[in-house]
């Protein structure tokens, strides 16, 4: 008697790579199944598939899946719940996955996540944020079972189902594609997923799909359009040398929304990669200490206030950071190696009637992002220049006769992440310096 060939299992992951391969315009991606391996395997799937070309975080929402955690090389049990629900730092829960590119995992964490308190979590839609603004991926594993699935969806740029479950409250419009396992008797291809959903929903939610997926496109090239590009009008004078920009970046992926850090840079993206110091030799005579002048709450605000008054203030500028997840433009004026210059500046500006009641403040901002050393005769037509564009560049006198071009002020390197995300959207390298001289 001949006996059948045994059935071979369908290869979920592969199925996943398969479907990476057309996900390069996404940046936010839930994929949700019932079957916690089967919706880590596509998970971690399609992420390696998109790690060959740029980072890619993938997230376990599952209580645990086997897939996901296998790939966690690290006895520290914290994950995305202990994040939500502590603040531990996502940066500190995320793990690059050794030979996968730029990929790194998320666990759960140290209990099962609760999803009436974590999926409706605005936090998501600024961690999203932070990821497309830096152009990463975020991939999030859910269960189909899980309350306010459809919440967490809306928060990014779509879902991938895996299986046949579907989540109740899900609009068809959100759903970017789907793995299927083929039904029995039907050839099993592992090189190719099933995408489809069944017959009678084809062309309903082809439709549909097709829609959402064009207006989340337009949607985010409208918000990239729209970003906050500090330099990005023209080109900026080449005036001179620049430091080594080759050691300014880590490799590391931090969180947008990182309640960690509970000051201005809580929130900051996630996602974002925290520039490393160029210049840790001059810290301890940095011109660490400012006069905060106002928060502004749009950056035509900030750019209104020194357009205004900022002849008349050393060293002004502003920084757009996270506050309790919102988004401020802080100007500053100021640049001194104690408190006390910056006390002397915050009196003057007060008898000048220059401030902001209730947002002025010294404030100690260490770090700027560089633009150029210039010679002396150069600084008035060129930070004229940038003020004509509403660009907050301001000088600062170095010893050697010569004078930098800073921007921004900033009271960490985590606090500049998103400026620096900026900066980068305008194909310009952040150098992230502590600050030095004297106001120009």
């Amino acid at each position: 008697m001949t006996l059948a060939p045994p059935k071979r299992a369908f290869d979920w992951e592969a199925a996943g790579q398969e479907l990476g391969k057309r996900l390069a315009q996404y940046n936010a991606l839930v994929v949700i199944g019932s079957d916690p391996v089967a919706t880590g395997r596509v998970a971690i799937g399609l992420a390696r598939t998109q790690a060959m070309t740029r980072r890619v975080a993938v997230g376990d929402l599952f209580a645990e899946s086997q897939p996901i955690q296998e790939l966690v090389q690290s006895d520290d049990p914290h994950g995305l719940v202990d994040s939500f629900l502590y603040g531990v730092s996502l940066s500190r829960i995320a793990y690059q996955v050794p030979g996968a590119g730029q990929l790194y995992v998320m666990p759960s964490g140290t209990e099962p996540p609760n999803y009436e308190d974590i999926l409706p979590n605005p936090r998501w839609h600024r961690l999203a944020a932070g990821f497309r603004e830096v152009k990463a991926l975020l991939v999030l594993a859910v269960p189909a079972s899980a309350p306010h699935v459809d919440d967490l969806v809306s928060a990014t740029d779509g879902a991938i189902l895996v299986g046949d479950a579907v989540p109740s409250g899900l609009s068809v419009s959100r759903v970017i594609g789907s793995v299927r396992e083929p039904r029995r008797g039907a050839a099993v291809d592992n090189a190719a997923p099933a995408t489809t959903l069944e017959a009678k929903q084809r062309s309903k939610w082809r439709t549909a799909s097709i829609a959402g997926i064009a207006l989340t496109i337009v949607l985010a090239a409208t918000a990239a359009w729209l970003a906050y590009r500090p330099l990005a009008k023209g080109g900026r004078p080449s005036l001179g040398n620049k430091p080594d920009t080759t050691r300014g970046l880590t490799k590391v992926i931090t969180a947008s929304a990182d309640s960690a850090v509970r000051d201005s840079t809580a929130d900051a993206a996630t996602a974002l990669t925290i520039p490393r110091v160029s210049n840790p030799e001059d810290s301890a005579g940095a011109s660490a200490f400012a006069v905060q002048l106002l928060a502004a709450n749009t950056q035509a605000g900030a750019i209104l206030k020194l357009q205004q008054d900022g002849k008349d203030l050393p060293a002004a500028t502003f920084a757009s950071v996270l506050v309790q997840g919102v988004r401020w433009f802080k100007v500053v004026s100021g640049a001194y190696p104690s408190r006390s210059g910056a006390d002397s500046l915050l009196q003057a500006l007060k008898k000048r009637n220059k401030l902001n009641i209730g947002d002025e403040g010294v404030a100690r901002l260490p770090f700027a992002f560089f633009i150029d050393s210039v010679p002396e005769s150069a600084v008035p037509g060129t930070l004229a220049t940038y003020a004509d564009r509403g660009q907050p560049v301001y000088a600062l006198r170095q010893p050697n006769g010569k004078v930098w071009l800073l921007i921004g002020a900033f009271e960490s390197p985590e606090q500049s992440s998103l400026y620096a995300a900026s900066l980068r959207a305008s194909n310009i390298t952040p150098v992230l310096v502590y600050r030095k001289g004297r106001p120009f």
